[in-house]
């Protein structure tokens, strides 16, 4: 049984010029909201025209009147990556700035857009998952109204306008420009790859130390060798984390 009011706000996002997989994702993400509330959606939203204007961003004086057919809201796309220790801070911050991620290329960047002068709001959220309970997971979070949104390994990436759980608030009036960064790595991130490099050096030089003299105490001598370069090369990293601090 379908619902009046969802049907109208369809209709009304429709004759704005909203894709179609937009409006259909959007509904539903809202109709799943009221009814696991149990909200009077126009109380909750507005009219179906009021919210439909606010969606499509044809709320200001002098736009198209209701109903009216308005061109395609005009999109951005930005391309990015972050390593896995602040990913999700920075998919929320640039999802609050109305970032969709569409999906995780075969290079692990996020691919985004933005539609319009007002678009949604978004939020993330990853999970761990192996290729066989992902349906699992996905099914785990719809209710909610988290849909997947991308896989890397063994991340998994879901996604969820803000409106489901602010109404009107989970939209930008004035979005700020579009990111010139496209790529984001944590302190932690160079610190962790430090100590991996570091790791190596200690390695090889003890192999390359037992390999000239095939003794016991040599090898322990080359192996700890290695393990002051390991120190002083994190220590180094440390040093300039601190700096840019």
């Amino acid at each position: 049984m379908t619902n009046p009011y969802f049907d109208e706000l369809t209709r009304r996002l429709r004759g704005r010029g909203l894709p179609e997989k937009e409006i259909t994702r959007t509904v539903a993400d809202l109709a799943a909201f009221a009814a696991e509330s149990g909200t009077d959606p126009e109380q909750e939203f507005g009219t179906p025209d009021e919210f439909a204007a606010q969606l499509a961003g044809a709320g200001e004086p002098g736009s198209a009147p209701a109903g009216a057919a308005a061109p395609p809201a005009s999109a951005e796309t930005w391309t990015w990556r972050a390593d896995a220790f602040h990913e999700r801070e920075v998919l929320n911050r640039y999802g609050d700035e109305g970032w969709e991620v569409e999906r995780v290329d075969s290079v692990g960047r996020f691919v985004s857009r933005r539609t319009g002068d007002h678009p949604l709001r978004w939020e993330y959220r990853r999970e761990t998952a192996l290729p066989r309970n992902r349906a699992a997971v996905a099914e785990r979070l719809a209710p909610d109204g988290w849909e997947p949104c991308g896989s890397w390994f063994h991340f998994e990436y879901f996604k969820r306008p803000k409106a489901v759980m602010l109404g009107l608030e989970g939209e930008l009036d004035l979005p700020p420009e579009a990111p010139a960064q496209a790529t984001y790595w944590s302190r932690r991130f160079y610190l962790f790859l430090a100590g991996y490099i570091a790791l190596i050096a200690a390695v090889c030089t003890a192999w390359i130390v037992f390999a000239l003299d095939d003794s016991r105490s040599t090898f322990i001598g080359g192996f700890l060798a290695g393990g002051v370069v390991a120190v002083a090369l994190v220590g180094l990293r440390l040093w300039q984390a601190h700096r840019a601090h």
